[in-house]
């Protein structure tokens, strides 16, 4: 799994349903986490407290299970992530849907 592929294809999901793009906090989290990090290391990368992360931490689970429509915690992210192909939907030529969500990066199609 290509880190990058997965932050951007996630970042390309998070601003299709929210109209905004994941913040930095929000990209060191998700690299901490698919990279098996505690938060207070994660913290400690980014120069914050372990409670700010956290807490971003939290909001940030909030707007993917909202995204994508299941339940998503740090626990269960990379896992899911795997399962639904999330690095690979980008680089398809033809739409993909999982349940109700269409992966689609081409609104033309």
């Amino acid at each position: 799994m290509d880190t990058q592929e997965v932050l951007n294809s996630i970042d390309e999901l998070v601003f299709a349903k929210t109209g905004k793009h994941l913040d930095t906090l929000q990209v060191a989290i998700l690299k901490g986490v698919l990279n098996n990090r505690k938060y207070a290391q994660i913290a400690e990368e980014y120069h914050c407290s372990q409670g700010h992360v956290r807490d971003a931490s939290y909001e940030l689970w909030q707007i993917l299970s909202t995204a994508l429509g299941t339940d998503i915690h740090k626990s269960n992210f990379r896992a899911t992530v795997e399962r639904w192909g999330v690095a690979n939907f980008s680089s398809m030529g033809s739409p993909v849907q999982i349940g109700h969500i269409n992966f689609c990066t081409n609104p033309a199609q």
